[in-house]
């Protein structure tokens, strides 16, 4: 009886590490992550299985760079300007040793440009959403290992503010 006890808590403790591991790697961009807003290419699109989402480009979503190859990890430096919009410094396959930075990676090559994913470019909402697509920009959360998760969009520096359709089933 005291065997079978242990061995329950014990699997009980692993199941519920593995739950928290899960928990704290998706939220620790938002504990530990410094805040930085990303100008952003929007495009508003519907999957039937997926649901309302808008497709997320940056403006640092193209590097121009000969030295990179698709499936090519990429940290891109970022700097704060007037504004208060990070934009790209520099680029490279090595993680910088300091300053601010984001990490992706390359998706496709076409020509001397490299398309780079950073993990951020899907925001999904409701169906019968109307969300603007002017003048948006992203607030993201990063890590100090370049690991970025998204906040919130932001239209004019201002939280967006969703309007819903009423819902019809006809529609």
């Amino acid at each position: 009886m005291k065997k079978q006890l242990i061995s329950v808590i014990i699997v009980s403790l692993v199941v519920l590490l593995v739950v928290v591991s899960f928990l704290l790697y998706n939220e620790w961009p938002h504990l530990t992550g410094k805040k930085i807003v990303l100008d952003t290419r929007p495009v508003d699109p519907f999957d039937p299985l997926r649901g309302q989402y808008m497709q997320i480009n940056y403006e640092i979503s193209i590097l121009n760079s000969t030295n990179l190859e698709s499936g090519d990890t990429v940290y891109v430096k970022l700097k704060e300007d007037a504004e208060g919009i990070w934009r790209l410094v520099d680029s490279s396959k090595s993680r910088p040793s300091q300053g601010d930075f984001i990490k992706g990676k390359v998706t496709y090559i076409y020509g001397n440009r490299a398309n780079v994913e950073y993990g951020i470019e899907q925001y999904f909402f409701e169906r019968n959403a109307e969300i603007p697509t002017q003048n948006i920009t992203v607030e993201v959360d990063v890590t100090n290992s370049g690991r970025a998760e998204l906040v919130q969009l932001l239209q004019n520096g201002k939280p967006v503010k969703i309007d819903y359709q009423d819902f019809d089933i006809r529609n």
